[in-house]
């Protein structure tokens, strides 16, 4: 955990300037307080538990369901799909913090043979939780990268032709298919948004636009969402089997291009999830470079309340560059951080970009815009 240092300052308060009483209030709270935030959920959530049903609450059963979630848990914190092959899966109590059995849902049950043979049926579900400390300093002591909670929207057109059948799948659709790439993307931890595909978006895309996987329309319909990356999919039955052709845009990256095929849906789409999220983790997932280059000055303006003051601050400690912040100095409408950082400078650029919270000030705004030097950076807070 982070440490708390503070003095107390008395500030004389002259007249009723509300923005002079806002300033001593801050200075009194902050200005001299080093206040280092611990890294906090931002938008994925969850990220170290595990539900997992089980036949019994047999010593060794549960030995294995640890080692399952500990895999799973490590791929998701990791963003990499590798990174079970580098640690010790068999220690896997060792980070377990808390575990407990829960009644297990009767939709999660198998239903019975078709044979009629007797089959033994999951009786509990077993929760897991791992130490997210330990986890991470594991992760580091293996050279091995971390993907923080704040992590891009991923927008989903996924066509599909089944027969006589061309749909395109839909925010409020309910479909095997849409179920079985969440459950993926909520393994692995990757923000999904589908598509209204109403009026205004077909206006602008055509099925025939995105099953010949043109750039163009899709992005145009993209647009409305925000999102920080695209992934386009392409479905249908063939020859006995379902065939996917995935495309990824990240930004102005490369489209990734790639195709798979399966008889079973859930590891169609695992696959799938998983080259997306292994593409997307590349770019800002962390490995801690293990350099001590002194504190970076990230500069925010627009800092009116003390609202804005923990709203900026809680959100640059929730960065997975970031080790710990303090509030280093304190003017009228801006506050320099000094930021700790266990990654490189550009790491955190990006990950700040995916967001809307701070927006990277213009380099012609140059009354107190110093970003150009190495160590630091200037933002404003976004209402």
């Amino acid at each position: 955990m982070g440490f708390k240092r503070c003095a107390i300052v008395h500030a004389h308060s002259k007249g009723h300037d509300r923005n002079m009483k806002f300033k001593q209030a801050f200075f009194i709270l902050f200005s001299i307080c080093w206040l280092p935030f611990a890294a906090q959920a931002a938008v994925v959530k969850h990220m170290y538990e595990v539900s997992l049903p089980v036949v019994s609450q047999d010593k060794q059963i549960r030995k294995a369901a640890f080692e399952q979630a500990f895999i799973e848990t490590l791929v998701r914190v990791s963003g990499s799909g590798l990174a079970p092959t580098e640690v010790d899966i068999s220690k896997a109590s060792r980070y377990v913090q808390q575990y407990r059995y829960l009644p297990l849902d009767k939709a999660m049950q198998n239903p019975p043979a078709a044979s009629g043979a007797a089959e033994v049926q999951p009786q509990h579900l077993l929760w897991i939780q791992f130490n997210s400390r330990a986890i991470k300093k594991l992760l580091r002591q293996n050279n091995l990268p971390i993907w923080g909670q704040q992590r891009p929207a991923v927008l989903v057109w996924l066509a599909v032709r089944d027969g006589p059948s061309r749909y395109v799948l839909r925010q409020q659709d309910k479909s095997p298919i849409k179920e079985a790439v969440e459950t993926e993307a909520r393994r692995r931890g990757l923000p999904l948004i589908w598509p209204a595909y109403d009026k205004k978006d077909q206006a602008e895309l055509a099925f025939v636009d995105l099953w010949g996987g043109f750039w163009g329309p899709v992005k145009k319909a993209s647009a409305r969402y925000g999102v920080d990356a695209i992934l386009l999919g392409r479905m249908s039955w063939l020859g006995g089997q379902w065939q996917v052709s995935w495309s990824l845009q990240q930004g102005k990256q490369p489209v990734e291009n790639w195709q798979l095929r399966a008889i079973d849906l859930n590891m169609l789409m695992a696959g799938g999830i998983d080259m997306a999220t292994d593409q997307i983790a590349s770019r800002f997932a962390v490995r801690d470079s293990g350099m001590d280059e002194g504190p970076l000055v990230v500069q925010v303006k627009g800092i009116h309340q003390l609202d804005d003051y923990v709203r900026s601050s809680r959100y640059l400690a929730s960065l997975a560059p970031v080790k710990y912040i303090y509030a280093k100095q304190v003017n009228r409408d801006e506050v320099q951080f000094a930021v700790e950082l266990r990654a490189e400078k550009e790491d955190l650029q990006r990950v700040i970009g995916l967001g809307r919270t701070l927006l990277p000030l213009p380099p012609t705004d140059t009354a107190t815009n110093t970003a150009s030097a190495t160590n630091q950076l200037s933002y404003r807070l976004q209402p």
